[in-house]
């Protein structure tokens, strides 16, 4: 009887030849007349849904379908999603249109509402009903024309079963072509601020293992550097898998400490940030001054208006600094890593701890993620060089400080002068253990080193070698003369001058391998001057 009711209310809807919208406009069917957008939207949206279904049979049918392949399908149907917003906004477009209709700007945007209206009512309904099958169903969030919808107590499956059955109620009460579909059930989610929201996906009620998604978080926004990313989307997966606040805090101080220490990459920490042709009456971002910066040293370059500039935030000698003084490229950074080093704090504070409280200060977690970084140690690298200044070639005061971490035993030791590398007392008594330690971690070092650059030789294919990757521009700093019993020497002792650039052939930011080499580089000039401390060159 039920469904014979709703074949009838089908029949008769499908039969209109007109239909009346809230705003007062009247609308024929199409069976009268179909026009030119209904037609261009019905081809957009039914490819759209031919790519989404495409991908869906590709993750089914392949244990590891091709990332690229996947990828491209995504771009389509995002694609095509946007041209089927925008299609609205044209209609609106008084001024830059050449056809627009106010009317049925209001007419959709109305319907729109009244749609999301009538499903949350009815949501919540089913959820009232004492003696229904989906008491305490409940929504908890809505928007534009997504329902989210909490069904506690509910399996996976019994969530696939209600959404189902909620969408078939809802397509049955609307006028056709409108239809709402089911795409995901959420086990365990964070619903943050409108728009901004993430958790365990199933897209399936076959599905064994959930994925997670994100959506308007710092998981997947590109202002945000890799490390917050990182850092908060294993956070929010750990706690969405059962993890319990204690491991949360106890993964958080393990990251502290890696970001304190200076133990990760540098590609961890690029920001990007848009910049602006002209700014009112203010001195804009880091990344303006950025920008203003290399335009002052190449007139030649020229920053597009809202174009991204990857930065990365230095420190500089002393407490107080301007945070405009302190934003440097990768390229330079990386040309100059024994004149700077990240600003570990500046990072950790904004940016980590900022995106981690945003999402953990809410209930039912309730945590001051800044209480936990206080409190938490803090072990700092202690090798600090800064032998140029920022502007002009003058020594720092720092210069004069080297490393008082032994090489070998990683125990504290005095320090001799600003030399990189230094080795304890109690190493230094079995000198044949040393030396063979020395040379078997320069050995390793230039082994992958080399291997890298045969992955930029074969990509760019240019001359690279180990020796090819920034390069130590040496200079005569003195000469000594050395009185013998036979004969008078002359030693010429050469020091560093800072690293020349370009770096090398390839210096492309966005590939892992440029800063896998220059932490090889890195380390092979620190394994090079433990063995000058053990005079084995």
């Amino acid at each position: 009887m039920k469904s014979l009711k709703m074949k009838k209310i089908k029949e008769s809807k499908s039969s209109d030849r007109a239909y009346c919208v809230p705003t007062g406009s009247l609308f024929v069917s199409e069976d009268v007349l179909k026009g030119v957008l209904p037609s261009v939207l019905d081809e957009m949206l039914a490819t759209r849904a031919m790519l989404k279904k495409a991908s869906k049979e590709y993750k089914k049918g392949l244990s590891k379908p091709p990332v690229a392949v996947l990828r491209q399908l995504e771009a389509r149907q995002l694609a095509l999603k946007y041209v089927a917003n925008v299609t609205y906004g044209y209609t609106s477009a008084t001024f830059s249109g050449r056809s627009a209709m106010p009317l049925l700007a209001d007419a959709i945007v109305e319907c729109g509402r009244r749609t999301l209206s009538n499903a949350i009512m009815l949501a919540n309904k089913w959820g009232q009903d004492e003696k229904g099958p989906w008491k305490g169903a409940t929504v908890v969030y809505g928007d534009t024309d997504s329902v989210f919808i909490k069904l506690p107590g509910r399996s996976v499956k019994e969530a696939f079963k209600f959404g189902r059955a909620f969408c078939d109620a809802v397509t049955a009460s609307n006028p056709p072509p409108v239809q709402l579909k089911l795409e995901k059930v959420y086990l365990g989610t964070l619903l943050q601020t409108k728009k901004k929201y993430c958790g365990m996906k199933f897209d399936s009620p076959d599905q064994k293992v959930p994925s997670f998604e994100a959506k308007g978080i710092e998981t997947i926004r590109k202002d945000q550097c890799a490390l917050t990313q990182k850092i908060l989307r294993n956070a929010l997966i750990s706690i969405f898998k059962g993890g319990n606040i204690e491991n949360l805090r106890e993964y958080l101080i393990r990251q502290w400490s890696l970001i304190s220490a200076g133990r990760l990459p540098v590609s961890d920490f690029i920001l990007t940030g848009r910049v602006r042709s002209h700014y009112r009456g203010k001195v804009g971002p880091v990344q303006a001054a950025l920008a203003r910066r290399l335009a002052e040293a190449d007139p030649g370059r020229k920053i597009l208006h809202k174009e991204r500039l990857p930065y990365v935030i230095v420190a500089a000698p002393g407490r107080s600094f301007k945070l405009r003084d302190c934003v440097l490229t990768p390229t330079e950074l990386l040309s100059q890593w024994d004149s700077f080093t990240i600003h570990s704090e500046y990072y950790a504070t904004k940016h980590v701890n900022a995106a981690l409280n945003r999402c953990f200060s809410l209930s039912p977690f309730n945590v001051d993620v800044n209480n936990w970084y206080e409190s938490a140690p803090k072990p700092r690298k202690r090798i600090h060089h800064w032998p140029v200044a920022r502007r002009g070639n003058s020594s720092m005061i720092s210069a004069y400080f080297g490393s008082d971490i032994c090489s070998l035993c990683g125990q504290k030791s005095k320090s001799d002068g600003s030399t990189k590398s230094v080795i304890c007392a109690f190493c230094q008594r079995d000198k044949s253990t040393a030396a063979f330690l020395a040379l078997k971690a320069l050995n390793q070092i230039q082994q992958k080193a080399h291997r890298a650059a045969m992955t930029c030789r074969s990509c760019n294919g240019s001359q690279e070698n180990a020796g090819t990757f920034a390069t130590e521009t040496m200079r005569i700093q003195e000469k000594k003369t050395l009185l013998t019993s036979s004969r008078s020497t002359t030693k010429t002792i050469l020091t560093s001058n800072g690293i020349s650039s370009p770096l090398s052939t390839c210096v492309c930011i966005d590939c892992p391998m440029t800063y896998k080499r220059h932490e090889m580089r890195e380390s092979e000039i620190e394994a090079l001057a433990l063995c000058n401390a053990l005079d084995l060159f």
